[in-house]
């Protein structure tokens, strides 16, 4: 879970291992405490091996990032950390937002 504040979707399925990560140490306490695999980082350098998970999630982590470039830096690093073939999920609020609406393929984003 890339952006996992206090790690509210890292217990949905005990059956499989989950990781989280956020840049805040604070909620990272929450997840600490409910024994959940969790460090500190930063979406635009996440510091894992290429495809090393399965898959992925970011929920209401995207939109807080200032620019459209590093919005695109952030998932293009996600999609570097799950395998090919693997899945990512993203989602984002802030509708808003001009061409976030439309959805896009691991190609399109030039990974």
């Amino acid at each position: 879970d890339i952006g996992c504040g206090n790690g509210k979707y890292l217990s949905t399925n005990p059956k499989v291992w989950m990781h989280g990560c956020d840049r805040s140490p604070n909620l990272l306490q929450h997840c600490t405490a409910n024994k959940h695999d969790v460090l500190v980082a930063d979406a635009l350098e996440l510091p894992y091996k290429s495809s090393a998970f399965d898959a992925a999630i970011s929920i209401a982590v995207i939109h807080h990032l200032s620019t459209e470039e590093r919005r695109v830096a952030a998932l293009k690093e996600a999609l570097r950390v799950v395998r090919p073939g693997g899945v990512l999920l993203v989602y984002n609020w802030a509708l808003e937002q001009e061409g976030c609406t439309h959805s896009r393929t691991r190609e399109s984003w030039g990974c």
